[in-house]
Protein backbone atom coordinates (compact mmCIF):
# COMPACT_ATOMS: atom_id res chain seq x y z
CA UNK A 1 0.00 0.00 0.00
CA UNK A 2 1.64 3.40 -0.79
CA UNK A 3 -0.08 6.63 0.88
CA UNK A 4 0.62 10.44 -0.42
CA UNK A 5 -0.03 12.75 2.98
CA UNK A 6 -0.04 16.40 1.33
CA UNK A 7 1.22 19.52 4.04
CA UNK A 8 0.87 23.41 3.85
CA UNK A 9 0.15 24.88 7.33
CA UNK A 10 2.88 24.17 10.26
CA UNK A 11 -0.78 22.02 11.83
CA UNK A 12 -0.07 20.00 9.07
CA UNK A 13 3.24 19.09 8.82
CA UNK A 14 2.51 18.17 12.67
CA UNK A 15 -0.58 16.17 12.14
CA UNK A 16 0.84 14.12 9.10
CA UNK A 17 3.87 13.91 10.11
CA UNK A 18 2.47 11.98 13.02
CA UNK A 19 0.24 10.15 11.48
CA UNK A 20 2.57 8.88 8.77
CA UNK A 21 5.12 7.51 11.58
CA UNK A 22 2.55 5.27 12.50
CA UNK A 23 1.36 3.84 9.22
CA UNK A 24 2.14 0.38 7.51
CA UNK A 25 3.23 0.63 4.11
CA UNK A 26 5.26 3.06 2.04
CA UNK A 27 4.54 7.09 1.82
CA UNK A 28 5.40 10.24 0.85
CA UNK A 29 4.91 13.71 1.93
CA UNK A 30 4.57 16.56 -0.38
CA UNK A 31 4.78 20.22 1.26
CA UNK A 32 4.12 23.46 -0.33
CA UNK A 33 6.30 25.93 0.06
CA UNK A 34 5.84 27.26 3.60
CA UNK A 35 9.03 28.15 5.58
CA UNK A 36 7.72 27.03 8.95
CA UNK A 37 6.30 23.71 7.61
CA UNK A 38 8.90 22.94 6.07
CA UNK A 39 11.67 23.79 9.21
CA UNK A 40 8.91 21.52 11.14
CA UNK A 41 9.36 19.02 9.00
CA UNK A 42 12.88 18.92 8.85
CA UNK A 43 12.62 19.51 12.67
CA UNK A 44 11.20 16.13 12.99
CA UNK A 45 13.15 13.95 10.75
CA UNK A 46 10.81 13.16 8.24
CA UNK A 47 11.53 12.95 4.47
CA UNK A 48 9.36 15.27 2.29
CA UNK A 49 9.31 16.71 -1.40
CA UNK A 50 8.86 20.71 -1.11
CA UNK A 51 6.29 20.92 -4.79
CA UNK A 52 5.04 24.60 -5.16
CA UNK A 53 5.14 27.81 -3.40
CA UNK A 54 2.63 29.04 -0.79
CA UNK A 55 1.03 32.36 -1.84
CA UNK A 56 -0.35 35.47 0.80
CA UNK A 57 -1.61 37.53 -2.06
CA UNK A 58 -4.79 38.64 -3.29
CA UNK A 59 -7.07 35.86 -4.86
CA UNK A 60 -5.73 36.21 -8.52
CA UNK A 61 -2.20 35.27 -7.09
CA UNK A 62 -3.68 32.47 -4.80
CA UNK A 63 -5.47 30.90 -7.90
CA UNK A 64 -2.40 31.06 -10.17
CA UNK A 65 -0.43 29.52 -7.73
CA UNK A 66 -3.41 26.93 -6.97
CA UNK A 67 -3.24 25.99 -10.79
CA UNK A 68 0.54 25.49 -10.67
CA UNK A 69 0.83 23.58 -7.97
CA UNK A 70 -1.96 20.93 -9.15
CA UNK A 71 0.35 20.44 -12.35
CA UNK A 72 3.53 19.61 -10.50
CA UNK A 73 1.84 17.41 -8.01
CA UNK A 74 0.09 15.94 -11.05
CA UNK A 75 3.46 15.40 -12.33
CA UNK A 76 4.67 14.03 -9.30
CA UNK A 77 1.62 11.60 -8.00
CA UNK A 78 1.25 10.29 -11.85
CA UNK A 79 4.23 8.73 -11.84
CA UNK A 80 4.33 7.26 -7.84
CA UNK A 81 0.39 5.93 -7.76
CA UNK A 82 -0.38 5.98 -4.32
CA UNK A 83 -3.85 4.18 -3.35
CA UNK A 84 -4.43 6.77 -0.52
CA UNK A 85 -3.93 11.05 -0.02
CA UNK A 86 -4.05 11.98 3.41
CA UNK A 87 -4.17 15.43 3.77
CA UNK A 88 -5.78 18.71 5.63
CA UNK A 89 -8.05 19.76 2.91
CA UNK A 90 -5.73 20.50 0.52
CA UNK A 91 -7.29 22.06 -2.60
CA UNK A 92 -4.40 21.12 -4.92
CA UNK A 93 -4.00 17.85 -3.49
CA UNK A 94 -7.47 16.78 -3.10
CA UNK A 95 -8.22 17.68 -7.04
CA UNK A 96 -5.12 16.23 -8.17
CA UNK A 97 -5.91 12.96 -6.72
CA UNK A 98 -9.61 12.95 -7.73
CA UNK A 99 -8.41 13.33 -11.20
CA UNK A 100 -6.72 10.05 -10.94
CA UNK A 101 -8.91 8.46 -9.28
CA UNK A 102 -7.16 8.10 -6.14
CA UNK A 103 -9.49 7.50 -2.68
CA UNK A 104 -8.79 11.11 -0.63
CA UNK A 105 -8.99 10.55 3.32
CA UNK A 106 -9.19 14.38 4.05
CA UNK A 107 -9.32 15.61 7.81
CA UNK A 108 -10.91 19.04 8.55
CA UNK A 109 -11.87 20.98 11.78
CA UNK A 110 -12.01 24.32 10.29
CA UNK A 111 -15.84 24.50 8.44
CA UNK A 112 -15.52 28.48 8.83
CA UNK A 113 -13.11 28.16 5.87
CA UNK A 114 -16.07 27.89 3.76
CA UNK A 115 -13.58 27.80 -0.13
CA UNK A 116 -11.14 25.45 0.99
CA UNK A 117 -14.26 23.04 2.54
CA UNK A 118 -15.87 23.67 -1.18
CA UNK A 119 -12.86 22.52 -2.86
CA UNK A 120 -12.22 19.49 -0.96
CA UNK A 121 -14.71 18.01 0.83
CA UNK A 122 -17.23 17.19 -2.28
CA UNK A 123 -14.21 15.24 -3.89
CA UNK A 124 -13.46 13.27 -0.59
CA UNK A 125 -13.68 9.59 -0.22
CA UNK A 126 -13.65 10.14 3.39
CA UNK A 127 -14.08 13.04 5.44
CA UNK A 128 -12.52 12.52 9.03
CA UNK A 129 -13.60 15.17 11.55
CA UNK A 130 -14.35 15.79 15.52
CA UNK A 131 -17.69 15.18 16.47
CA UNK A 132 -17.80 18.60 18.03
CA UNK A 133 -18.73 19.84 14.52
CA UNK A 134 -22.25 19.33 14.07
CA UNK A 135 -22.51 16.98 10.66
CA UNK A 136 -24.80 19.45 9.20
CA UNK A 137 -21.73 22.01 8.74
CA UNK A 138 -19.60 19.05 7.02
CA UNK A 139 -22.76 18.63 4.34
CA UNK A 140 -23.39 22.29 4.05
CA UNK A 141 -19.56 22.52 2.50
CA UNK A 142 -20.35 19.29 0.00
CA UNK A 143 -19.47 16.24 1.97
CA UNK A 144 -21.80 13.32 1.21
CA UNK A 145 -23.18 12.02 4.42
CA UNK A 146 -21.67 8.37 3.57
CA UNK A 147 -18.00 9.72 3.74
CA UNK A 148 -18.30 11.33 7.23
CA UNK A 149 -16.26 9.61 10.09
CA UNK A 150 -16.60 11.81 13.13
CA UNK A 151 -14.55 11.57 16.27
CA UNK A 152 -14.56 12.37 19.84
CA UNK A 153 -11.28 14.34 19.46
CA UNK A 154 -9.59 16.92 18.14
CA UNK A 155 -6.20 16.82 15.79
CA UNK A 156 -3.55 18.10 18.19
CA UNK A 157 -3.66 14.88 20.43
CA UNK A 158 -1.98 13.30 17.62
CA UNK A 159 1.24 15.39 18.40
CA UNK A 160 0.69 16.52 21.65
CA UNK A 161 -0.40 13.24 23.71
CA UNK A 162 2.91 11.49 23.24
CA UNK A 163 4.37 14.41 24.92
CA UNK A 164 2.54 15.24 27.61
CA UNK A 165 4.21 13.49 30.36
CA UNK A 166 7.50 14.47 29.69
CA UNK A 167 6.00 18.16 29.50
CA UNK A 168 4.34 18.07 32.79
CA UNK A 169 5.38 20.14 36.06
CA UNK A 170 8.27 22.11 33.93
CA UNK A 171 9.21 25.47 35.94
CA UNK A 172 6.79 28.00 34.90
CA UNK A 173 7.86 31.42 34.23
CA UNK A 174 5.86 34.70 34.21
CA UNK A 175 6.15 34.91 30.27
CA UNK A 176 3.12 35.32 27.55
CA UNK A 177 3.73 33.55 24.30
CA UNK A 178 1.61 35.32 21.26
CA UNK A 179 0.97 33.83 17.72
CA UNK A 180 -0.44 36.50 15.26
CA UNK A 181 -3.39 36.26 13.18
CA UNK A 182 -3.13 34.18 10.09
CA UNK A 183 -3.13 36.93 7.62
CA UNK A 184 -2.37 34.92 4.55
CA UNK A 185 -5.28 32.40 5.19
CA UNK A 186 -8.23 33.25 2.35
CA UNK A 187 -10.63 33.57 4.96
CA UNK A 188 -8.65 36.75 6.63
CA UNK A 189 -8.32 38.47 3.36
CA UNK A 190 -9.66 41.93 3.88
CA UNK A 191 -9.28 41.35 7.61
CA UNK A 192 -7.56 42.81 10.81
CA UNK A 193 -7.15 40.78 13.66
CA UNK A 194 -6.68 42.42 17.32
CA UNK A 195 -3.87 39.99 18.62
CA UNK A 196 -0.82 42.06 18.53
CA UNK A 197 -2.75 45.15 20.20
CA UNK A 198 -2.63 42.99 23.03
CA UNK A 199 0.95 43.82 23.54
CA UNK A 200 1.60 47.02 25.31
CA UNK A 201 -1.30 46.15 27.47
CA UNK A 202 0.67 42.64 28.38
CA UNK A 203 4.11 44.38 28.61
CA UNK A 204 2.54 46.75 31.35
CA UNK A 205 1.30 44.01 33.72
CA UNK A 206 4.72 43.34 33.98
CA UNK A 207 5.05 39.83 32.01
CA UNK A 208 7.59 39.32 29.38
CA UNK A 209 6.31 38.70 25.57
CA UNK A 210 7.62 36.06 23.47
CA UNK A 211 6.40 36.49 19.84
CA UNK A 212 6.41 33.73 16.87
CA UNK A 213 5.54 35.85 13.58
CA UNK A 214 3.90 33.65 10.99
CA UNK A 215 5.57 35.59 7.67
CA UNK A 216 8.75 37.67 7.29
CA UNK A 217 6.37 40.68 7.24
CA UNK A 218 5.43 40.31 10.51
CA UNK A 219 8.56 39.59 11.71
CA UNK A 220 10.05 42.59 10.00
CA UNK A 221 6.94 44.75 11.77
CA UNK A 222 7.13 43.80 14.86
CA UNK A 223 10.76 43.89 15.09
CA UNK A 224 10.71 47.93 13.96
CA UNK A 225 7.72 48.71 16.51
CA UNK A 226 9.00 47.21 19.84
CA UNK A 227 12.81 46.41 19.32
CA UNK A 228 14.03 44.39 22.13
CA UNK A 229 11.12 44.78 24.57
CA UNK A 230 9.73 41.75 23.22
CA UNK A 231 11.70 38.46 22.40
CA UNK A 232 10.84 37.57 18.17
CA UNK A 233 11.65 33.92 17.54
CA UNK A 234 12.54 33.57 13.82
CA UNK A 235 13.33 30.20 13.40
CA UNK A 236 11.36 27.36 14.55
CA UNK A 237 11.61 25.90 17.68
CA UNK A 238 9.84 23.06 19.95
CA UNK A 239 6.77 25.38 20.91
CA UNK A 240 5.30 22.60 22.90
CA UNK A 241 7.99 22.82 25.28
CA UNK A 242 7.70 26.02 25.35
CA UNK A 243 4.12 26.26 26.29
CA UNK A 244 4.88 24.06 29.18
CA UNK A 245 6.83 26.89 30.46
CA UNK A 246 5.18 30.12 29.96
CA UNK A 247 1.91 31.27 32.10
CA UNK A 248 -0.30 31.93 29.07
CA UNK A 249 -0.58 31.39 25.19
CA UNK A 250 -2.37 34.33 23.09
CA UNK A 251 -3.26 33.32 19.31
CA UNK A 252 -4.74 34.70 16.64
CA UNK A 253 -5.34 31.41 15.56
CA UNK A 254 -7.07 27.76 16.87
CA UNK A 255 -4.12 24.97 16.40
CA UNK A 256 -1.75 26.58 19.48
CA UNK A 257 -4.30 27.30 21.63
CA UNK A 258 -5.60 23.51 21.40
CA UNK A 259 -2.08 22.84 21.76
CA UNK A 260 -1.62 24.89 25.20
CA UNK A 261 -4.95 23.85 26.68
CA UNK A 262 -4.40 20.19 26.12
CA UNK A 263 -0.85 20.92 28.03
CA UNK A 264 -2.23 22.20 30.97
CA UNK A 265 -1.13 25.84 29.98
CA UNK A 266 -4.23 28.78 29.87
CA UNK A 267 -4.83 29.62 26.51
CA UNK A 268 -7.06 32.91 24.82
CA UNK A 269 -7.87 32.44 20.99
CA UNK A 270 -8.42 35.64 19.26
CA UNK A 271 -9.55 34.46 16.10
CA UNK A 272 -11.28 37.05 14.45
CA UNK A 273 -14.33 35.65 12.72
CA UNK A 274 -17.76 35.92 14.30
CA UNK A 275 -18.14 32.20 13.59
CA UNK A 276 -18.52 29.31 16.47
CA UNK A 277 -14.93 27.41 17.17
CA UNK A 278 -16.86 24.25 18.14
CA UNK A 279 -13.46 22.73 18.71
CA UNK A 280 -12.42 24.69 21.06
CA UNK A 281 -15.77 24.91 22.81
CA UNK A 282 -15.61 21.79 23.16
CA UNK A 283 -12.60 21.49 25.11
CA UNK A 284 -13.47 24.46 27.27
CA UNK A 285 -16.77 22.35 28.19
CA UNK A 286 -14.08 19.23 29.16
CA UNK A 287 -12.50 21.12 31.87
CA UNK A 288 -9.68 21.89 29.52
CA UNK A 289 -7.75 26.08 30.82
CA UNK A 290 -8.90 27.83 26.99
CA UNK A 291 -10.69 30.98 26.68
CA UNK A 292 -11.85 33.51 23.51
CA UNK A 293 -12.43 36.94 23.37
CA UNK A 294 -13.75 38.59 20.71
CA UNK A 295 -12.98 42.40 21.62
CA UNK A 296 -9.83 43.99 22.86
CA UNK A 297 -11.01 44.86 26.00
CA UNK A 298 -12.69 41.39 26.51
CA UNK A 299 -9.25 39.70 25.87
CA UNK A 300 -7.44 42.68 28.46
CA UNK A 301 -9.20 41.06 31.02
CA UNK A 302 -8.84 37.57 30.72
CA UNK A 303 -5.18 38.39 30.35
CA UNK A 304 -5.24 40.28 33.41
CA UNK A 305 -6.97 37.88 35.23
CA UNK A 306 -4.66 34.91 34.00
CA UNK A 307 -1.72 36.81 35.13
CA UNK A 308 -3.15 37.72 38.44
CA UNK A 309 -2.29 34.06 39.76
CA UNK A 310 -1.21 32.07 36.83
CA UNK A 311 -0.89 28.93 38.49
CA UNK A 312 -4.36 28.96 39.53
CA UNK A 313 -5.25 28.15 36.03
CA UNK A 314 -2.84 25.47 35.06
CA UNK A 315 -4.73 22.46 35.05
CA UNK A 316 -3.34 18.47 35.54
CA UNK A 317 -5.07 17.35 32.14
CA UNK A 318 -3.76 14.02 31.88
CA UNK A 319 -7.62 12.11 32.49
CA UNK A 320 -9.01 14.64 30.75
CA UNK A 321 -6.62 13.54 27.62
CA UNK A 322 -7.61 10.20 28.48
CA UNK A 323 -11.04 10.55 27.40
CA UNK A 324 -10.65 12.09 23.84
CA UNK A 325 -10.30 9.47 20.97
CA UNK A 326 -6.72 10.12 18.91
CA UNK A 327 -7.27 10.89 14.97
CA UNK A 328 -4.56 8.71 14.12
CA UNK A 329 -6.37 5.62 15.29
CA UNK A 330 -9.37 6.66 13.10
CA UNK A 331 -7.17 6.62 10.26
CA UNK A 332 -5.32 4.03 10.91
CA UNK A 333 -8.76 1.76 10.67
CA UNK A 334 -10.02 3.18 7.52
CA UNK A 335 -6.83 1.93 6.22
CA UNK A 336 -6.92 -1.60 7.76
CA UNK A 337 -11.09 -1.65 6.22
CA UNK A 338 -9.55 -0.73 3.45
Amino acid sequence: MRIWFDVITPKQARLMSSIAKRVRGEYVITVKGYKESIEILRGLDVNSVQIGDYSIGGLREKLISYAERVKLLSDFIYDYRPNFLISFSSPEAVRVAYGLSIRSITMNDSPHSYHVGRLTLPLSWRVVYPAAIPEDDMIRLGASKESLVPYKGVDEIAWVKDRLNSLRNLKREFKVFIRPEESGASYMLGREGFTMKLVDAIIEMGADVIIKPRYESQFTMIKEKYGKKVTILSETVDTLDLFGRVALVVTGGGTMAREAALLGTPSLCTFPLKVKLYVNDFLRDMGFPIWRADSLEEAVRIIRMILKDPDSYIVDTSSLVEDLEDPRVVIEEILDIN
